[in-house]
């Protein structure tokens, strides 16, 4: 599997929040994405499938605080929001 795209939302909630809790969340963030492409039913992840506006959205828990949402294609993902639950939610 492989990232082919990412909505302009996530850019820029992902720019905002490297900002405001540095370069360590930028890494493990990458990390987090990185173990979904190799083995997305890795524990840590916590992945689970959410309705979004009649889209089907995965999510997975980059901390305890920031969720990250995807959605399948046919041929890899594409990263659609990032940020706390009650944001992207």
């Amino acid at each position: 599997m492989k990232i082919i795209g990412t909505t302009a939302r996530f850019a820029k909630n992902f720019s905002k929040l490297c900002k405001i809790r540095g370069k360590m969340f930028k890494s493990l963030t990458e990390k987090k994405i990185e173990l979904l492409l190799i083995n997305p039913n890795h524990n840590s992840l916590r992945l689970h499938k959410i309705n979004t506006k009649g889209d089907q959205s995965w999510s997975i828990s980059v901390d305890m605080k920031i969720r990250a949402l995807f959605i399948y294609e046919k041929d890899g993902i594409v990263l659609v929001n990032i940020g706390t639950h009650d944001e992207v939610y």
